[in-house]
């Protein structure tokens, strides 16, 4: 209410506040938008997620699976030059025998039977040398020559070793006349290609480096174990022999 009131003025009311009714008729902005085509969305998401996955598939093929990471380390290193190698040969030795000058018989030892292999030697070589006494002093050559578990121990470093070993001891000594008794003794000290096996009861040509060497032959025998061992074997270098 005024709180003064003007003479011949008309009484005061309460004016009413006009309404707006197109606030309330108006349609709102959203409902003057097209509808949004549902199906249409829908299919278009799950095209999206089809592509998705396929893309995933494809990726999962394609990119490797990380590994987890090896610790490196000498044992580790050492662990995977091992697996690297050829299979490791395992340690065996050789019999020495010079009856004569100029003479060399090479036997693939096996001293865990306990054989009289030296008594069987002796009677071949009688019947074989029978003018001349033979000198049956035995040497063992154990391979590998030195002990080193660094050192690699495959075929080929036995065989390379071993016939190195012949050409210099052709060079110091030459032989005239060699005999290759046994698995170990042929396939060590014939070439690689030769099978010890197929080469037994023949003669072969050596091929190693050196003066000289290239002319050296060997006869491939039956091991003075095997001969031991076998009667039939033994028979048959009797009948060589003579």
């Amino acid at each position: 209410m005024p709180r003064m009131i003007l003479p011949f003025a008309p009484p005061s009311s309460v004016c009413e506040l006009p309404v707006f009714a197109e606030l309330h008729e108006a349609p709102s902005q959203q409902d003057k938008l097209p509808p949004i085509p549902v199906v249409a969305a829908e299919v278009t998401s799950q095209a999206n997620t089809t592509r998705n996955s396929v893309a995933n598939d494809i990726l999962a093929d394609v990119v490797p699976a990380k590994k987890s990471p090896v610790p490196v380390n000498a044992a580790s290193i050492l662990e995977q030059l091992e697996t690297k190698k050829a299979p490791i040969v395992e340690p065996f030795a050789l019999s020495l025998w010079r009856p004569v000058p100029g003479f060399l018989i090479v036997d693939s030892r096996n001293s865990s039977l306990a054989l009289p292999t030296e008594l069987l030697l002796n009677n071949v070589l009688r019947t074989f040398l029978p003018t001349i006494k033979p000198d049956l002093r035995e040497e063992v050559m154990r391979w590998p020559m030195i002990e080193n578990r660094f050192v690699s121990r495959t075929a080929d470093d036995a065989r390379n070793e071993l016939q190195t070993w012949l050409a210099v001891e052709n060079e110091l000594r030459p032989i005239d006349r060699l005999w290759l008794m046994g698995d170990n003794a042929a396939r060590y000290l014939l070439s690689a290609d030769i099978k010890p096996a197929d080469a037994c009861w023949q003669e072969h040509s050596l091929n190693l480096s050196g003066a000289g060497v290239n002319l050296l032959r060997a006869v491939v025998l039956p091991s003075l174990v095997d001969l031991l061992q076998n009667p039939l074997l033994k028979a048959r270098l009797w009948a060589s022999v003579k």
